[in-house]
Order: structure tokens, then sequence, then C-alpha cells
């Protein structure tokens, strides 16, 4: 920790009486579960894979169990995940 006013000038906190966190600098924490799984559907269903042996399409997603997280710190922004995806699929 620096002495009171021989810190780094990149920082960007100062004393607020109302504690605000500025830009974010402090960690926060926001929950991005829904979003994640409707974005999650919304990439999957549909998508084709072929080649000369036949092909196989996604129908719709199972299942879908997890979590995920937008985290920032220091006004950088950090994602976690964990999901399981069971997908139905038809091929020919």
């Amino acid at each position: 920790m620096a002495k009171w006013g021989q810190g780094d000038p990149r920082w960007i906190v100062e004393e607020r009486a109302d504690a605000t966190n500025v830009n974010n600098w402090h960690w926060t924490e926001r929950d991005a579960t829904s979003w994640s799984k409707s974005k999650l559907e919304e990439l999957l269903v549909g998508i084709v894979v072929s080649n000369e042996a036949g092909s196989c399409e996604i129908s719709d997603l199972k299942q879908v169990e997890g979590e995920a997280s937008c985290n920032s710190r220091k006004g950088k922004l950090i994602f976690f995940y964990e999901w399981n995806i069971k997908l139905n699929w038809k091929g020919k």
C-alpha cells in the first residue's frame, strides 16, 4: 500500500463519502446464468455438421445445467462458467 499521495497514477480509486465503486474498480459480480442459457440455445440449435459419411443437426437442448457469472476487478472483465449440456440431434 502506498503512502497518501504517492500512489501509482494509474489508480483511479478515490476517497468517496458515498462509497461508490468508481468504474467497477473493486470486485463486482453479476449472475449471467439466465442470459447464458438463452444464448447457448441461440448459438447451438440448428448447427449442422456434415462430411462425406453423413450429417448431424442439433435439434434442441435437452438439458442445460450450470451457472455463469460476469465479474469485474480493476476495470477488467472476468467470466466464470460451468455447464453440463445434453443435446438432441438428428443424423443422416
